[in-house]
């Protein structure tokens, strides 16, 4: 009997180690986001162990052949040199992350460089700059020609709270150019469900957010024929902060589904274009339909926001400030869709016109409750020619920025005041979609809508 006990004791034992065990990792993988992160940080070492891996401060590439989804992959703390990761491969369900731990990595290298940071064949993966709490921009990138790029068939990515700065060419880049290898080409790949928010990318010789080829029509002509650029589906670009990208501060191509564009701030892009019309804010390039609104553009010496899109473009919300050209442009090239809809959008002290459009090929232009702060009234929307289909309504032109009585406009408070003579001149366009304003507040609040950005 004694012998019996004994071995009942031992056996409940081994049973409870192998609860607790079970019950810890339950915890870390029930975990999101800094908590599971910090928690697993605990017992870094390893994959085989706790499936996180420490990349080394001599380490220049890492192949992630052999790592197992759900990884984390932490980068320590400090200054090193660029970084490559390779086939990694997560799943949906368990993505792998890169992190920084104990800090902020700075990956440094000069400009002639070809990236500071680059994945080459990853797929279901996270670059989170938020390994520690009392650091915003966890991963710092400073130089390389393209600052970070997601390349060669990677997909199915997040990128946020990354600091990018002084690169040559683009600062934050996503696609993979098509070549004669058909697993490049449209048809056979699509990069999907990429994430790019919370980044601050500044002084770059060329684009802030380059994502998607921008030849979405014509392709590249190579030695195997034409050869089209892959789709770009289901990507959402928001709360980043451009300032002082050589051309655009956001330029996307080629995301024919589900492209949302939104809450980013874009100050004065276009400092040094490599060629003319590269100097804009915001670009919808060719091949991509979707939403592009409650953005802030200051300062493009180009237009503000351009959009040479699918025509299922619909232009919201978003205040756009002394641009050199016009606030907000339009021009149908690859354009199947049924219409370009700017609505409720601020446009302030344009250089030539508030709208311009050029869009002859697209069915309609839908243009409604734009506020327009221009001199001559003439200037506020315009068309090429009588060929551009315009529905045009419950558009508010203002001569001066005083006129309109914001709350502190220079301030970038862009409230209206109580005083404000542009109150309910509007329309409700809840059936295009549009059910909040600028700052996120539900239109109407009470009465008719507001013309601009802003609701009272």
């Amino acid at each position: 009997m004694k012998n019996y006990l004994m071995r009942l004791g031992a056996i409940v034992l081994v049973a409870s180690a192998f609860m607790g065990c079970t019950k810890n990792a339950d915890k870390i993988n029930g975990l999101k986001g800094a908590n599971k992160l910090a928690l697993a940080n605990d017992g870094a070492g390893e994959i085989a162990n706790t499936n996180t891996y420490t990349v080394k401060p001599n380490e220049w590439f890492v192949d992630g052949t052999n790592i197992m989804p759900g990884t984390i992959i932490y980068i320590p703390a400090g200054t090193r040199g660029a970084l490559l990761l390779k086939n990694l491969k997560g799943t949906p369900e368990n993505p792998i992350i890169i992190t920084n731990t104990g800090g902020k990595v700075t990956l440094s290298t000069s400009t002639t460089a070809s990236y500071g940071f680059k994945t080459q064949n990853c797929r279901y993966f996270k670059v989170l700059g938020t390994g520690d709490p009392a650091v915003k921009y966890g991963f710092n990138v400073n130089g390389g020609n393209i600052g970070m790029t997601m390349d060669d068939l990677s997909s199915d990515f997040e990128i946020a709270n990354v600091e990018v700065r002084n690169s040559g060419f683009a600062g934050i880049m996503a696609k993979t150019d098509p070549s004669c290898d058909v697993a490049t080409q449209r048809g056979y790949f699509i990069m999907d469900n990429v994430q790019i928010h919370d980044n601050y990318v500044h002084k770059t010789g060329g684009e802030g957010l380059y994502i998607g080829n921008s030849f979405y029509a014509e392709g590249r002509q190579l030695s195997c024929g034409t050869v089209l650029p892959h789709d770009v589906t289901n990507l959402k670009v928001y709360n980043n902060l451009t300032d002082s990208t050589g051309c655009e501060g956001i330029q996307v191509g080629s995301a024919t589904l589900n492209c949302e564009v939104y809450k980013n701030i874009v100050k004065t892009p276009g400092v040094s274009p490599f060629a003319s019309g590269q100097n804009n804010g915001i670009q919808i390039g060719e091949g991509t339909g979707g939403k592009c609104y409650r953005n802030l553009v200051k300062n493009a010496p180009g237009n503000g926001i351009i959009v040479l899109g699918l025509g299922d473009n619909l232009v919201y919300d978003n205040i756009i400030i002394n641009p050199g050209v016009h606030g907000i442009f339009a021009d149908s090239r690859f354009t199947p869709g049924p219409y370009f809809q700017f609505i409720n959008n601020t446009i302030v002290n344009p250089g030539m016109y508030g709208i311009r459009m050029n869009s002859e090929t697209i069915a309609m232009n839908i243009v409604i409750n734009n506020l327009i702060i221009v001199p001559l009234a003439a200037n506020a929307i315009n068309r090429m020619d009588s060929d551009v289909k315009l529905t045009s309504s419950n558009n508010y032109v203002a001569k001066t920025i005083s006129q309109v009585k914001f709350l502190n406009f220079y301030g970038d408070n862009f409230n209206l005041s109580s005083r404000s003579p542009i109150l309910d001149k509007g329309i409700n366009v809840l059936s295009y979609g549009i059910s909040v304003d600028y700052y996120g507040r539900i239109r109407p609040s009470t009465g008719p809508i507001d013309p601009g950005a802003s609701e009272y």
